[in-house]
């Protein structure tokens, strides 16, 4: 970590306000500051997440920042990527937090000039609160954290060791394939949710139905509080590979009620063993190390 004395967190809110607390606990005595907005920057100096609010951008000066972290929403960090990169200066590297690889590689590759590095990143970790008042130093313990293959080896391996000093476990894929799998993990489990949630408002049987839901209801529906803010770009900049894997979950579904219909119990079987078995392996690749995809 010694390697950035002066970090700049773009779009400090939870994500990156969490990422300048676990720097802080894993011993870096380096300068950190936020830009991004009025309100997120103000709350995170206020509250001791960062040094100070960073003004070089907004002066138009090159910023001196060694490490520029960015956690905005990506339809933010696709903006700053066009339109502040070129204020960053020779030598420095970017890396970002955003939930999906291929657009914001694209733009990057496009947009930023020679002498400044940048490897695409996504922690999967977060909540479905927002905001860097719900920040916490403790976010990356032990999460699985996706960096970009494709740029400069000596950057990667040094981030690499920065992602691991704050808890996380790094794993390597292509931009390509990262959007596709997060697809699957991240934002079909998202749109279930929702989905599932969304139900109770046309049930005829709505009241009677939110008196009954216990801890297997909250559970599915927790990420059905997360903020269309931030999930309008995440579905914008993936949409064919969530539109894929929304249609295998609907053939699965469809499948399923079929057979139900049909008093035909063997595909409700079938469908918990295969469940058993995916979450059994799931389970085991749960504490690998680094890997690469």
């Amino acid at each position: 970590m010694s390697e950035f004395k002066n970090i700049v967190i773009v779009g400090c809110g939870l994500i990156g306000g969490s990422f300048a607390l676990a720097l802080r606990r894993a011993g870096y005595s380096g300068r950190i500051t936020a830009y991004g907005g009025t309100r997120s920057p103000k709350i995170a100096l206020e509250r001791g997440v960062v040094n100070d609010i960073e003004t070089s951008f907004d002066r138009g000066e090159v910023c001196d920042a060694d490490l520029v972290y960015l956690a905005a929403p990506i339809g933010g960090i696709i903006d700053f990527l066009r339109t502040r990169s070129t204020l960053i200066k020779r030598g420095a590297l970017i890396t970002d937090a955003g939930s999906t690889k291929t657009e914001i590689c694209r733009v990057a590759k496009e947009s930023i000039p020679t002498g400044v590095h940048f490897i695409g990143g996504h922690p999967m970790a977060g909540s479905e609160q927002t905001g860097v008042e719900y920040a916490r130093a403790d976010l990356f313990d032990r999460a699985t954290y996706v960096l970009i293959e494709g740029g400069d080896e000596s950057r990667l391996t040094c981030l690499k060791s920065v992602i691991e000093g704050i808890g996380a476990r790094v794993l390597l894929a292509e931009p390509e394939a990262h959007d596709q799998a997060v697809a699957l993990v991240s934002h079909l489990p998202q749109l279930v949710a929702s989905s599932l949630a969304a139900l109770n408002l046309s049930a005829k049987d709505r009241e009677l139905a939110q008196r009954m839901a216990a801890t297997g209801w909250f559970d599915m529906t927790r990420l059905a509080a997360s903020s269309w803010k931030i999930w309008r770009d995440i579905i914008l900049t993936n949409q064919t590979n969530i539109s894929a894997r929304l249609g295998l979950m609907i053939a699965e579904m469809q499948s399923l009620k079929d057979a139900l219909d049909a008093r035909d119990l063997n595909r409700a079987r079938e469908l918990f063993d295969e469940a058993n078995q995916a979450i059994a392996a799931q389970r085991s690749m749960r504490y690998r190390g680094f890997e690469k995809l």
